[in-house]
């Protein structure tokens, strides 16, 4: 299933050799579990504030997976800093994001460049430079999803707190969860923009019924 972002706030979202830059251990996990979800963040720059809030947002769902009693975990595998491949995947993710879920999935759906495939990974996160609807778009082989943040809208007040909740949002997405109709809930769709900008909350709820999906499709073997 595609999964586009549904915050009604204005959600404008955005090559050779990849820099990378290793990975921080934001997200707590032994690198040899074998459960890990290994995360690619492909940033324009290496001070962008977006690269916090998705390390943020691993640490959010690595609690939450531990608290419902499921060992699977997103792990940062890399932090891949001005590639100069990623016009190829700016260009993916605008073909993507123009035609939110009108457009088959898998392998029949548009394929990637070979610029996203190199990337590898399990989840490649790409914090566009564009004003892009944010997506969580399932693809075949590695990486088997593509996340696309859009842009940060700087005149927009408490606009990193909402982006804080749709990469959280996002992230959800790769890990089973689905939209629900509760506008005030991280999974929600449509959203509430100016819940997920109250700054006092930590994070927008998910519901039981998320918590119970995590623990039936992640269940320990």
């Amino acid at each position: 299933m595609t999964h586009t972002s549904r915050f009604l706030s204005t959600v404008a979202l955005v090559a050779p050799l990849l820099v990378a830059v290793p990975a921080s251990a934001q997200s707590g996990l032994d690198p040899v579990d074998l459960r890990g979800r290994r995360v690619i963040i492909v940033a324009p720059d290496a001070d962008d504030p977006r690269i916090e809030l998705t390390r943020a947002a691993l640490g959010f769902w690595n609690r939450t997976l531990s608290e419902v009693g499921v060992d699977i975990r997103l792990r940062e595998a890399s932090l891949v800093v001005a590639s100069p491949g990623v016009r190829a995947i700016e260009t993916f993710a605008r073909f993507v994001a123009q035609r939110g879920g009108r457009i088959p999935k898998g392998s029949s759906g548009p394929q990637p460049p070979p610029e996203l495939k190199e990337v590898g990974g399990d989840v490649v996160v790409l914090l566009s430079r564009q004003p892009l609807l944010p997506f969580a778009w399932p693809l075949v082989g590695s990486p088997d999803y593509f996340v696309v943040i859009r842009a940060p809208e700087p005149r927009r007040t408490g606009d990193l707190r909402v982006l804080r909740n749709i990469i959280a949002h996002e992230l959800g997405h790769t890990l089973g969860l689905t939209h629900h109709r509760a506008s005030f809930t991280l999974m929600c769709g449509p959203c509430s923009a100016i819940a997920a900008a109250d700054d006092t909350l930590e994070w927008l709820p998910l519901t039981d019924i998320d918590l119970e999906r995590l623990q039936t499709l992640h269940a320990p073997r």
